[in-house]
């Protein structure tokens, strides 16, 4: 009978410990400038990251207000990996407001399913979800890295000069894509391809995103199924696409092109329109030089020079001294 009842305890007590294993939870230390609660949103598409609207909350969970714990139920996930994101809000703040970038950032993303159990902490109170750390499922790893080596091209110096950002931004981008192209986890790999700004680079690098699609063309994810709508086919009408627009653009150069000819030489035409005394306030004009210069140069009173350049501007059609310096005689 002893025997019966300690396996009994045993199944039961192996029962609640796998019960307790499928649980998103956590500790944060929260600023009083935060409400203590957490809410845990579902992440269909890589195109809502940074959506945020009261039906993708899943739940939400109450801060322990001693020991800053809070915990969600995962049993009822789905059984496939998904993106889900939890955050917090400011006291006053709508339970739905995102904070985007900066130490107030108040999300962070990571991947779940119904067997997981995710625990997410911080140690900053000031900072919550810089440097937190989630625990319980090895894809997060690389997730976190993905954000830190993103977050790299935010953190340079604004005092660098525009090329050397740029240098930084493309390293970082194409450390990015070389994540995407290595990791063997599907949402991981397409996260890091989508910080790493992919709609820039199609253009110039379509051989790899046509390798990429190759690779994982049995994936029927929504986050694939998203993915794949940004990116042309991989039949040729990718190439053909880029050609029709290329065409476009060039037609639409040469028009424009035409038509500032065309203005140009309609406002030459109208220069014959010119008295002899405002040709002469032209060329002035055009040398750079003010009314008082003007009104000096002729021994004309201010006025008499603003009634000049008014009707100048009047029969050439421009509204300023930079428009008149695009008139060539």
């Amino acid at each position: 009978m002893c025997i019966l009842f300690l396996q009994m305890s045993e199944s039961l007590f192996a029962q609640q410990k796998e019960i307790q294993k499928h649980t998103i939870s956590g500790c944060l230390k929260l600023d009083t400038i935060w409400e203590p609660t957490v809410y845990l949103s579902f992440i269909s598409s890589f195109n809502d990251l940074y959506r945020m609207s009261g039906d993708m909350i899943l739940e939400t969970a109450k801060v322990d207000s001693v020991t800053g714990c809070f915990e969600f139920k995962a049993d009822y996930l789905p059984q496939e990996d998904i993106l889900y994101r939890i955050h917090v809000s400011k006291k006053g703040d709508p339970p739905i407001s995102l904070i985007i970038g900066g130490d107030k950032e108040n999300h962070v993303f990571f991947i779940a399913n119904k067997h997981s159990h995710i625990y997410i902490e911080n140690h900053k109170p000031e900072s919550i979800f810089k440097g937190v750390h989630i625990k319980g499922y090895a894809p997060n790893d690389i997730l976190k890295k993905i954000d830190e080596i993103s977050s790299y091209k935010d953190s340079t110096d604004l005092n660098q000069s525009v090329i050397k950002r740029e240098l930084i931004t493309n390293a970082v981008f194409e450390n990015l894509r070389y994540i995407a192209d290595t990791c063997n986890h599907p949402l991981v790999s397409l996260y890091a391809l989508y910080e790493s700004k992919f709609e820039s680079n199609f253009p110039i690098n379509q051989e790899f995103y046509r390798n990429y699609l190759k690779k994982w063309e049995k994936e029927q994810s929504s986050y694939f199924k998203a993915f794949r709508m940004h990116i042309p086919d991989q039949n040729g009408n990718g190439i053909l696409l880029n050609i029709i627009i290329g065409i476009i653009a060039l037609i639409l150069g040469m028009l424009l092109n035409f038509y500032y000819k065309q203005l140009v030489h309609k406002r030459k035409d109208v220069l014959n329109s010119l008295s002899v005394q405002e040709r002469k306030i032209f060329v002035l004009i055009q040398n750079g030089k003010s009314n008082k210069e003007i009104s000096e140069e002729f021994n004309i009173g201010i006025s008499t020079v603003k009634t000049h350049v008014s009707n100048i501007y009047s029969k050439l059609k421009i509204n300023s001294r930079k428009e008149a310096l695009d008139i060539k005689h």
